[in-house]
């Protein structure tokens, strides 16, 4: 295996996938396949019927990962009556980054930049599901909350994580000036 060494002042590209990058996608490897086949197969159909965005991340004109995002309303993940039908909430549904490029770093980067945009787009809440062994991964780095404690005792091979984007210091600090 190649080292791939990534710096950390080189910004990556985030490109939405268009039917161009469909013969590249059979070089794209995460080792896990249920992600890897998602990528070459169904992301490009859900994203022009728009039942999700898949955004594809380059690094010196290589795929080196990918994210899809969608809108899942928040009363299909919890049993509230409080909750809004309506409340929708932005879905990482897919998140992955190439096997040479692992570990380097660029998760974080991707993530920082999912988080960056869901700030520009006034968004409230953030869910995923997390693989069981990243889990951890999502709340060291980032904050992110397990959702149900059942997904860790029904053997589930996800965590769902969610996090909320609401800032009470901002809010305090703006009404205490």
């Amino acid at each position: 295996m190649n080292d791939y060494l990534i710096p950390n002042n080189r910004p990556l590209e985030h490109r939405i996938i268009s039917i161009e990058d469909l013969p590249h996608l059979r070089n794209f490897s995460c080792g896990n396949h249920s992600m890897d086949f998602f990528l070459q197969a169904e992301a490009y159909p859900s994203h022009i019927v728009r039942d999700s965005s898949t955004t594809l991340v380059f690094y010196q004109n290589q795929i080196i990962g990918y994210y899809t995002l969608q809108h899942t309303p928040l009363s299909s993940l919890i049993n509230d009556p409080d909750i809004s039908k309506e409340q929708l909430v932005l879905d990482i549904a897919r998140l992955a980054v190439h096997k040479n490029f692992q570990n380097k770093g660029i998760g974080i980067k991707i993530v920082n930049h999912i988080l960056h945009m869901a700030i520009q787009l006034n968004e409230r809440y953030i869910v995923l599901d997390a693989l069981k062994e990243k889990w951890t991964w999502y709340r060291d780095h980032f904050k992110f909350e397990s959702l149900f404690e059942v997904d860790f005792i029904n053997g589930s091979s996800f965590v769902t994580m969610f996090m909320d984007l609401y800032d009470q210091d901002l809010i305090k600090q703006y009404y205490d000036e």
